[in-house]
């Protein structure tokens, strides 16, 4: 599955389009980030917008710990706006260059640099210090993930980690046994070609994972690198090669989906190849596993990302999304106490569910792990293998993500169809990603 571009078209567009808005409109706006109680929750009625994209599941539980918070809080009026992530973040790169952001933005770590350091969102280290927003107990990591340069700009609702899905009816159709917690790329590759073997023409063992970064993120990992050092690429082309030309091995020996095929279908769950019934195995989030169940006709297995052959574990666990304020609110104080309520009341969070990940706040994840049914308790069981492994939490990415992101799967891709050699895309790569972080 490959990540969308559409988003990482309008981010790129955002700094571009609203730099005078800025300038300008939050200096009219007066909530510089200094003054943590601007606008307040005093007498009369608060207005607060809050904006996310996701499932239908994930609006009406939303929605329903929104209902609940205004009844707790009859002078709170709360206004929702929802999207499909295709289009979430055209409508709010307009919103904010036109001086009309909601209060609250789900915002995503893949974009976070780009609005941060555009002064879109307000920094929410005062209502962590004064306890409105409580992360007592809660795991450093994901917060750190979160702050760029001291600023906590984000509260994560949920975290997950990266998981590998697969066709487990299938697999035992077909006699093959499942993957093994600690398999390696070799393992997995092997696993690949019999699964296609077996499976006969038209199906696959594997989507292909070449032009997906968390791959890239994982195999780097297991080499003792990352995937940038600050503003800067913290890998080598012989990297990015030699995982390419596995890839290309694979779709070479047609255990791996075609390009032609993967590029039509498309990037959500329900396009999957593990969904649609033309291949095995897929990579995604633990977050995603319960969709995966839920659009799948048979059962499907959730594994680890594979290991590197030496054993290195390379595993990935995130925060992929938080709440954050933008500065020009006029009501921050109530929408931090909002955020709160969202991540740290109980209620909320039997309502809320999974739908942005396990809890962030161990407390709520602990709840709510005793009351979901047997298939989310998978994706708690999988974060806890995952985290056993001396994973590493996915970092602040450079502003430019998106364009390096967008440029790595093209790249990919071009490889993949033919239309460039290897060394090319890579060498290509190499020339243009460090210009595009910032």
């Amino acid at each position: 599955m490959t990540v969308r571009t559409k988003r990482q078209r309008a981010v790129t567009a955002l700094t571009a389009t609203m730099c005078a808005v800025l300038v300008a409109g939050l200096a009219a706006c007066g909530n510089d980030g200094d003054s943590a109680g601007a606008g307040g929750s005093g007498d009369g009625e608060v207005s607060l917008r809050i904006a996310w994209s996701g499932s239908d599941e994930r609006n009406t539980r939303t929605q329903d710990a929104l209902d609940l918070y205004m009844e707790q809080n009859p002078n709170v009026d709360i206004s929702v706006e929802y999207t499909t992530a295709t289009n979430f973040w055209d409508r709010l790169t307009t919103q904010v260059a036109g001086g009309n952001a909601p209060d609250i933005i789900q915002m995503s770590g893949q974009v976070l640099s780009q609005y941060a350091t555009s002064d879109v969102l307000l920094d929410l280290g005062p209502y962590v210090d004064d306890g409105t927003i409580d992360v007592d107990g809660w795991e450093e990591e994901p917060l750190e993930a979160q702050t760029i340069d001291g600023t906590l700009y984000g509260i994560p609702p949920g975290l997950d980690g990266h998981a590998l899905v697969y066709d487990a009816t299938k697999l035992q159709e077909l006699g093959i046994d499942p993957p093994s917690e600690t398999w390696t790329w070799s393992e997995f590759a092997d696993l690949a070609r019999e699964i296609a073997a077996a499976g006969g023409e038209g199906y696959y063992g594997t989507e292909d994972g070449g032009p997906q970064y968390e791959v890239l993120q994982s195999f780097l990992n297991q080499r003792g690198k990352q995937l940038f050092e600050g503003n800067e690429l913290g890998f080598e082309a012989q990297d990015v090669k030699d995982l390419w030309q596995f890839w290309g091995d694979l779709r070479e020996d047609g255990a791996a989906v075609p390009a032609d095929l993967q590029t039509a279908q498309g990037a959500n769950p329900e396009n999957s190849g593990v969904v649609q019934g033309y291949a095995a195995m897929d990579f995604t989030t633990s977050s995603q596993y319960t969709n995966f169940v839920g659009l799948s006709p048979g059962e499907v297995g959730i594994a680890t990302y594979p290991f590197g052959d030496d054993g290195a574990p390379g595993q990935v666990w995130r925060a992929g999304m938080a709440w954050s304020i933008t500065r020009t609110s006029p009501n921050a104080e109530e929408a931090a106490k909002l955020i709160d309520f969202l991540v740290n009341d109980s209620e909320a969070g039997a309502l809320l569910q999974t739908t942005r990940g396990v809890p962030a706040s161990p407390s709520i994840r602990e709840e709510v792990r005793a009351a979901v049914d047997e298939t989310e308790q998978r994706s708690f069981e999988h974060l806890e293998v995952v985290q056993a492994h001396d994973a590493q939490v996915t970092p602040v990415l450079p502003t430019g993500f998106g364009d390096f992101n967008d440029l790595y799967q093209r790249l990919y891709y071009e490889f993949a169809f033919g239309r460039m050699s290897l060394d090319e895309a890579v060498d290509q790569l190499m020339s243009e990603a460090p210009g595009l972080l910032g």
